[in-house]
């Protein structure tokens, strides 16, 4: 390399890292056997790092912190991972292959996000516990009033109108609290032996007194293995996909649901022949209150919230949501559950005795 080449590359090699250094994000440069080449002052900060002693070291050497050595050695770095440092903070903590030679661990400080974040979860869930009770007193003689033989029609619709409104008050806060509890709970799902049989049969069930005859809801396949995870939680989730097929669904429309395993996973599918979401809500839908069509969603008594239920579940039980849209022609939801959460097939008189591997209830009884 001729001595204007080698300048020219400093030059870069020092407007790099420059850059890195003005980054809000703390940057460590590893090389693949994890020894330390350099790393920025938001990096020093964070995990507490001396660039004169540390660089040439082993960064699971000098910062010890046993839940990052267990995330960086077992280079499953896709997902972030959350360290609680001694001093009260909260790290996020990516780690990025930068190639074959290096590796570059970032880290942001989210003491004060993961504070604010707490504060509104315990909001939320204090304040619908709360509303809770007064609501079902206020439901209680809703109903009393709208079977009064004495109330002419104008009376009783308004009386209907107001118990209408308290039963989706009464829904949302029932969400809301099945959403703070997921939130609080981020520990993975029990490992109950689970008939997806009875699953399907419960939503299904379901899905049938929300939408009133209007829609034909059926099973269409299910597998014979089944699956180990918490019973009601997941019961909760594909019961919120099919009510959510309803309710996108217009009159006449058709829902399926099946259960069946490829390879190494299970899919457990809802699909409608509804009205379709566009691309660029995709991505959007399972956040708190995101609603696709909002006055359709009303109409039918949505929360909003459903959706969000399900992605905690899944995230509990290491499973993953896919959903597949087209506009006008409906959509389909996966349910994708990984080869650690797959059962055996499922015998039925295993079953009634509660002998069957990994099963810690009686199931389909």
């Amino acid at each position: 390399m001729t001595d204007k080449n080698h300048t020219k590359f400093e030059e870069k090699e020092l407007r790099f890292r420059q850059t890195l250094s003005a980054l809000p994000d703390g940057v460590v440069l590893l090389r693949k056997d994890l020894v330390i080449q350099w790393m920025n002052r938001i990096a020093e900060r964070d995990l507490s790092l001396d660039p004169e002693k540390d660089v040439g070291k082993k960064l699971t050497d000098v910062f010890t912190n046993p839940e990052f050595i267990q995330h960086i050695q077992s280079e499953r770095w896709k997902a972030r991972q959350l360290i609680d440092l001694p001093d009260g903070r909260v790290l996020e903590v990516r780690v990025i292959s930068a190639g074959k030679k290096y590796t570059v661990v970032v880290t942001r400080d989210i003491t004060e996000s993961k504070r604010i974040d707490d504060f509104r979860r315990d909001f939320v869930g204090n304040v619908s516990h709360e509303l809770r009770t007064p609501l079902t007193v206020i439901q209680g003689f809703l109903e009393l009033a709208t079977e009064n033989p004495n109330l002419n029609e104008e009376d009783r619709l308004h009386w209907e109108m107001m118990l209408e409104q308290a039963e989706r008050m009464r829904a949302l806060v029932d969400d809301l609290l099945a959403l703070s509890r997921l939130e609080q709970d981020a520990a993975p799902a029990s490992r109950e032996l689970i008939d997806v049989d009875e699953i399907l049969e419960e939503a299904a069930a379901e899905g049938r007194m929300i939408s009133g005859g209007a829609h034909e809801i059926k099973i269409t396949k299910v597998a014979p293995e089944g699956i180990l995870g918490d019973f009601k939680d997941m019961r909760s989730a594909v019961t919120n996909l099919v009510t959510n097929a309803v309710r996108y669904t217009p009159k006449d429309g058709k829902i399926e649901l099946s259960w069946e395993v490829k390879d190494d996973h299970g899919i457990l599918s809802v699909k409608d022949n509804g009205i379709g979401i566009a691309p660029e809500h995709i991505p959007r839908v399972t956040e708190r209150f995101y609603r696709v069509d909002k006055s359709r969603s009303r109409e039918t008594g949505g929360t909003g919230l459903g959706l969000a239920i399900v992605k905690h579940v899944l995230f509990r039980h290491q499973a993953q949501l896919q959903i597949e849209s087209e506009l006008g022609k409906g959509s389909t939801f996966k349910i994708i559950i990984s080869k650690a959460r797959l059962a055996p097939p499922i015998n039925s008189k295993d079953l009634l005795s509660g002998t069957a591997p990994g099963s810690t209830r009686v199931l389909g009884v």
